[in-house]
């Protein structure tokens, strides 16, 4: 009777370790420099409310579109251009 329980009790004190152990495998989140990087740039636009947009004529062949520059902070949408 003393060996059943004890083998009983080794059994379950070994599978709360395994259930342990396999949780906190799990719940690590692991991201890239990258991935950290890219998360910044993106909430910094939304954080500050917009860009300041400057645009001007492009180059020659195209010279009928305009290029823009956006910088963080300030009322305006702005979109990437084409030229």
């Amino acid at each position: 009777m003393k060996s059943r329980f004890l083998k009983i009790t080794f059994a379950a004190a070994l599978a709360v370790v395994a259930g342990v152990t396999a949780y906190q495998a799990q719940d690590k989140e692991v991201m890239s420099d990258l991935a950290l990087a890219n998360v910044e740039a993106l909430a910094g636009g939304e954080l500050s409310g917009g860009f300041t947009k400057t645009t001007g004529n492009c180059p020659d062949p195209v010279s009928y579109k305009k290029w823009v520059s956006c910088k963080p902070g300030g009322p305006d949408e702005c979109f990437a251009s084409d030229c």
